[in-house]
Protein backbone atom coordinates (compact mmCIF):
# COMPACT_ATOMS: atom_id res chain seq x y z
CA UNK A 1 0.00 0.00 0.00
CA UNK A 2 1.32 3.28 -0.92
CA UNK A 3 2.28 5.81 2.07
CA UNK A 4 -0.23 8.91 2.42
CA UNK A 5 1.26 12.17 4.58
CA UNK A 6 0.00 15.10 4.98
CA UNK A 7 1.08 18.21 6.72
CA UNK A 8 0.07 21.58 8.37
CA UNK A 9 0.82 24.49 10.49
CA UNK A 10 0.03 23.89 14.45
CA UNK A 11 -3.15 26.22 14.28
CA UNK A 12 -5.22 27.46 17.24
CA UNK A 13 -8.17 25.65 17.26
CA UNK A 14 -8.13 24.63 13.89
CA UNK A 15 -11.25 24.29 11.45
CA UNK A 16 -12.53 20.44 9.85
CA UNK A 17 -10.57 20.70 6.91
CA UNK A 18 -7.42 20.42 8.98
CA UNK A 19 -8.66 17.57 10.68
CA UNK A 20 -10.61 16.23 7.11
CA UNK A 21 -6.70 16.31 5.44
CA UNK A 22 -5.38 14.17 9.18
CA UNK A 23 -7.99 11.78 8.96
CA UNK A 24 -6.79 11.08 5.11
CA UNK A 25 -3.25 10.27 5.94
CA UNK A 26 -0.95 7.86 7.22
CA UNK A 27 1.23 10.41 8.79
CA UNK A 28 0.85 14.03 9.78
CA UNK A 29 3.28 16.18 10.01
CA UNK A 30 3.04 19.42 12.45
CA UNK A 31 5.04 21.92 10.62
CA UNK A 32 6.50 23.93 13.33
CA UNK A 33 9.75 24.95 12.72
CA UNK A 34 8.31 27.68 9.84
CA UNK A 35 8.20 31.24 10.54
CA UNK A 36 4.49 32.15 11.92
CA UNK A 37 2.30 33.64 8.80
CA UNK A 38 2.51 37.56 8.26
CA UNK A 39 -1.60 37.11 8.58
CA UNK A 40 -1.07 34.97 11.84
CA UNK A 41 -3.69 32.51 10.79
CA UNK A 42 -1.86 30.13 13.13
CA UNK A 43 -2.96 32.17 16.38
CA UNK A 44 -6.54 32.52 15.79
CA UNK A 45 -9.92 31.02 14.42
CA UNK A 46 -13.44 32.05 14.41
CA UNK A 47 -16.18 30.30 16.42
CA UNK A 48 -20.13 31.21 16.73
CA UNK A 49 -21.99 33.17 18.97
CA UNK A 50 -25.73 35.15 18.60
CA UNK A 51 -23.83 38.09 16.98
CA UNK A 52 -22.62 35.62 14.21
CA UNK A 53 -18.60 34.81 13.46
CA UNK A 54 -16.48 35.85 16.69
CA UNK A 55 -12.88 35.87 16.36
CA UNK A 56 -10.77 34.40 18.79
CA UNK A 57 -7.07 35.58 18.75
CA UNK A 58 -4.11 34.92 20.83
CA UNK A 59 -1.67 37.34 21.63
CA UNK A 60 1.46 36.84 20.73
CA UNK A 61 5.35 38.75 21.97
CA UNK A 62 7.30 38.58 19.44
CA UNK A 63 5.12 38.14 15.95
CA UNK A 64 8.30 37.31 13.58
CA UNK A 65 9.65 33.86 14.69
CA UNK A 66 9.89 30.12 13.91
CA UNK A 67 6.63 28.69 15.30
CA UNK A 68 8.17 26.56 17.83
CA UNK A 69 9.55 29.89 19.47
CA UNK A 70 6.48 31.96 19.55
CA UNK A 71 6.14 32.67 23.00
CA UNK A 72 2.52 34.06 23.91
CA UNK A 73 1.76 37.49 26.16
CA UNK A 74 0.27 36.20 29.05
CA UNK A 75 0.25 39.69 30.30
CA UNK A 76 -3.59 39.84 29.55
CA UNK A 77 -5.94 37.46 30.29
CA UNK A 78 -6.61 36.11 26.96
CA UNK A 79 -7.07 32.86 27.63
CA UNK A 80 -9.68 33.91 30.70
CA UNK A 81 -11.81 35.89 27.33
CA UNK A 82 -11.15 32.46 24.81
CA UNK A 83 -13.64 30.69 28.11
CA UNK A 84 -15.64 33.17 28.19
CA UNK A 85 -16.20 33.32 24.43
CA UNK A 86 -16.56 29.54 24.70
CA UNK A 87 -19.03 29.51 26.99
CA UNK A 88 -21.08 32.10 26.11
CA UNK A 89 -21.17 30.71 22.43
CA UNK A 90 -22.00 26.77 23.54
CA UNK A 91 -23.58 26.82 26.76
CA UNK A 92 -26.70 26.21 25.28
CA UNK A 93 -25.53 23.39 22.91
CA UNK A 94 -25.89 19.74 23.28
CA UNK A 95 -22.79 18.65 24.13
CA UNK A 96 -21.10 22.01 26.09
CA UNK A 97 -21.27 19.76 29.31
CA UNK A 98 -19.86 16.84 28.06
CA UNK A 99 -16.74 17.89 26.60
CA UNK A 100 -15.92 21.34 28.08
CA UNK A 101 -13.61 19.61 31.09
CA UNK A 102 -11.07 18.60 27.98
CA UNK A 103 -11.08 22.02 27.28
CA UNK A 104 -11.05 23.88 30.55
CA UNK A 105 -7.36 22.78 31.86
CA UNK A 106 -5.63 23.86 29.04
CA UNK A 107 -7.50 27.41 28.86
CA UNK A 108 -6.99 27.16 33.12
CA UNK A 109 -3.32 26.39 32.95
CA UNK A 110 -0.64 29.02 31.15
CA UNK A 111 0.80 28.12 28.41
CA UNK A 112 4.23 30.09 27.43
CA UNK A 113 4.65 28.39 23.99
CA UNK A 114 2.13 28.73 20.89
CA UNK A 115 2.70 25.49 19.33
CA UNK A 116 2.15 24.01 22.66
CA UNK A 117 -0.88 25.29 23.42
CA UNK A 118 -2.43 24.92 19.72
CA UNK A 119 -1.35 20.84 19.62
CA UNK A 120 -3.02 20.30 23.24
CA UNK A 121 -6.10 21.93 21.61
CA UNK A 122 -5.10 19.92 18.74
CA UNK A 123 -5.04 16.35 20.71
CA UNK A 124 -8.05 16.84 22.42
CA UNK A 125 -10.39 17.64 19.58
CA UNK A 126 -9.03 14.59 17.03
CA UNK A 127 -9.30 12.38 20.08
CA UNK A 128 -13.25 13.38 20.27
CA UNK A 129 -13.15 12.60 16.62
CA UNK A 130 -11.72 9.36 16.78
CA UNK A 131 -8.63 10.27 14.45
CA UNK A 132 -5.99 8.24 15.74
CA UNK A 133 -3.10 9.27 12.63
CA UNK A 134 0.72 9.24 14.11
CA UNK A 135 1.76 12.98 14.75
CA UNK A 136 5.10 14.42 14.40
CA UNK A 137 6.55 17.69 14.45
CA UNK A 138 9.12 18.83 11.86
CA UNK A 139 11.42 20.44 14.70
CA UNK A 140 12.30 17.22 15.80
CA UNK A 141 13.92 16.25 12.16
CA UNK A 142 16.35 18.46 12.05
CA UNK A 143 17.37 16.99 8.23
CA UNK A 144 14.30 17.84 6.52
CA UNK A 145 15.36 20.84 4.66
CA UNK A 146 13.76 23.67 2.46
CA UNK A 147 11.09 25.72 2.23
CA UNK A 148 7.26 25.64 0.77
CA UNK A 149 7.56 23.25 -1.57
CA UNK A 150 11.05 21.89 -1.33
CA UNK A 151 10.33 21.40 2.60
CA UNK A 152 7.19 19.10 1.54
CA UNK A 153 9.21 16.82 -0.51
CA UNK A 154 11.86 16.99 1.84
CA UNK A 155 9.74 15.50 4.21
CA UNK A 156 7.79 13.10 1.93
CA UNK A 157 11.62 11.69 1.39
CA UNK A 158 12.42 11.56 4.81
CA UNK A 159 9.26 9.72 5.70
CA UNK A 160 9.58 7.62 2.67
CA UNK A 161 6.21 8.62 1.40
CA UNK A 162 4.92 7.85 -2.16
CA UNK A 163 2.10 10.66 -1.99
CA UNK A 164 1.72 13.83 -0.64
CA UNK A 165 -1.79 15.24 0.67
CA UNK A 166 -1.86 18.84 -0.02
CA UNK A 167 -4.12 21.46 1.38
CA UNK A 168 -5.21 23.68 -1.89
CA UNK A 169 -3.27 26.50 -0.41
CA UNK A 170 -0.70 25.57 -1.58
CA UNK A 171 -1.04 25.18 -5.06
CA UNK A 172 0.61 29.01 -5.36
CA UNK A 173 3.92 27.44 -4.49
CA UNK A 174 3.54 23.99 -5.18
CA UNK A 175 6.19 22.50 -8.07
CA UNK A 176 4.59 19.64 -9.42
CA UNK A 177 7.15 18.69 -11.78
CA UNK A 178 9.52 18.75 -8.72
CA UNK A 179 7.41 16.32 -7.42
CA UNK A 180 7.50 14.00 -10.20
CA UNK A 181 11.48 14.50 -10.90
CA UNK A 182 11.09 13.19 -6.93
CA UNK A 183 8.54 10.21 -7.81
CA UNK A 184 6.36 11.82 -5.28
CA UNK A 185 2.36 11.60 -6.44
CA UNK A 186 0.76 15.16 -5.79
CA UNK A 187 -2.71 15.10 -4.86
CA UNK A 188 -5.08 17.76 -3.35
CA UNK A 189 -7.54 18.01 -0.35
CA UNK A 190 -11.24 17.52 -1.83
CA UNK A 191 -12.80 18.34 1.30
CA UNK A 192 -16.42 19.16 1.19
CA UNK A 193 -17.83 21.01 4.03
CA UNK A 194 -20.41 19.74 6.14
CA UNK A 195 -23.73 21.09 7.20
CA UNK A 196 -24.77 20.04 10.82
CA UNK A 197 -26.85 21.63 13.33
CA UNK A 198 -25.65 24.45 14.70
CA UNK A 199 -27.00 27.39 17.08
CA UNK A 200 -27.82 30.61 16.26
CA UNK A 201 -29.37 31.28 13.01
CA UNK A 202 -28.70 30.40 9.59
CA UNK A 203 -25.50 27.89 9.20
CA UNK A 204 -22.06 29.55 9.08
CA UNK A 205 -19.21 27.52 7.46
CA UNK A 206 -15.19 27.55 8.15
CA UNK A 207 -15.60 27.84 11.79
CA UNK A 208 -13.36 25.91 14.30
CA UNK A 209 -13.73 22.20 14.51
CA UNK A 210 -15.21 22.80 18.06
CA UNK A 211 -18.37 24.36 17.07
CA UNK A 212 -19.39 20.86 15.01
CA UNK A 213 -18.19 19.24 18.49
CA UNK A 214 -20.21 21.09 21.08
CA UNK A 215 -23.13 20.84 18.71
CA UNK A 216 -22.98 17.23 17.51
CA UNK A 217 -20.90 15.18 19.67
CA UNK A 218 -20.05 11.30 19.38
CA UNK A 219 -21.72 12.13 15.94
CA UNK A 220 -18.87 15.19 14.72
CA UNK A 221 -16.85 12.41 12.70
CA UNK A 222 -20.02 11.05 10.90
CA UNK A 223 -20.06 14.82 8.89
CA UNK A 224 -16.20 13.91 8.35
CA UNK A 225 -15.61 11.53 5.34
CA UNK A 226 -12.05 10.57 4.19
CA UNK A 227 -10.54 11.45 1.21
CA UNK A 228 -10.33 8.19 -0.52
CA UNK A 229 -6.76 8.59 -2.81
CA UNK A 230 -6.42 5.31 -4.90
Amino acid sequence: MPVIISGHQPNYLPWLGYFHKMMSCDLFVILDDVLLSRAEITKKNKIKGPEGARLLSVPLKRKRAFIKDTTIYNEISWCFNHWGSLETCYARSPYWKQYKELFYPIYHNREENLANLNLRLIEVIRSILGITTPLVRSSEHPEIQGSKGDLVISLCQHFQADIYLSGNGARAYNNEQAFERSGIRLVYQDFQHPVYPQLWGDFLPNLSAVDLIFNCGPNSRDYLTKQVIL
